[in-house]
């Protein structure tokens, strides 16, 4: 089921890709020269701050917005090596929220992009799990507002709506989807280490709670409308991810 509803999407670019090289640059090239490039991208987007972390010395950056548009153009494997390396960008820069959580830090982006590239590219299944499991965590430790559920709710119930077909947004509903449960599993690790890790008492969580429903709206449209524009430059771009 959906591996059809995933070709609707990944099927437009795919045509304007091609296998065909035309003595330019082989498949295997291309998709390393994007994966390089996003790296560098992303890393260089941590750099930006979008608003202050509560609770620590760090920030939020416009990497939330890059980090969509990684797993939706590189598929699991190079999303995987893509993680790894842009995750060892920001620990050496000191970037974003590592200088917060350290080591764990590293998970932050790592398991935003892979579980985001895998539920792209293979089953929505994979980050519903993990988004999961990251509500209950937070219901059972955090001791925080029931308002912070409001996004894990609606993610979860869009991915529910999907599976069962009981809609059909087409291409540009599919990414903006695919984009909300990237973020959200980016979100779910940082949760969790702000959690076990920072211990953030209660009544935090309430008062940060209307800056993620900010964040997560720029991280969503913000990589939502990049791939809308690379959905028209498939055919000139030769992407061979969306």
């Amino acid at each position: 089921m959906e591996k059809s509803n995933h070709g609707s999407v990944q099927g437009e670019v795919k045509a304007g890709a091609g296998t065909e090289t035309n003595g330019v640059l082989s498949p295997n090239t291309r998709r390393l020269a994007l994966a390089a490039l996003l790296v560098s991208l992303y890393v260089a987007a941590n750099s930006i701050p979008i608003d202050a972390f509560i609770g620590g010395a760090g920030f939020i950056t416009a990497g939330i917005i890059l980090l969509p548009v990684v797993s939706g153009l590189l598929r699991p494997r190079a999303a995987f090596i893509a993680a790894v390396l842009a995750s060892i960008g920001l620990l050496a820069f000191q970037l974003s929220i590592i200088p917060i959580f350290g080591f764990y830090g590293l998970l932050v982006p790592t398991m935003g992009i892979v579980l985001g590239s895998l539920g792209f590219h293979r089953s929505l299944a994979y980050p519903a799990v993990y988004i999961v499991l990251g509500a209950v965590w937070y219901v059972l430790f955090s001791g925080g507002t029931i308002f912070w559920l409001v996004p894990y709710a609606l993610v979860i119930g869009l991915i529910a709506a999907k599976q069962a077909r009981i809609f059909k947004l087409g291409k540009k509903g599919d990414l903006t989807i695919f984009c909300f449960v990237a973020t959200m599993c980016e979100l779910v690790t940082m949760n969790i280490g702000s959690i076990s890790l920072l211990n953030l008492p209660g009544p935090v969580w309430l008062i940060i709670t209307p800056f993620m429903f900010l964040e997560r709206t720029v991280a969503v449209v913000g990589s939502s409308s990049i791939l809308f524009g690379l959905l028209r430059l498939k055919g000139p771009l030769r992407l061979e991810g969306i």
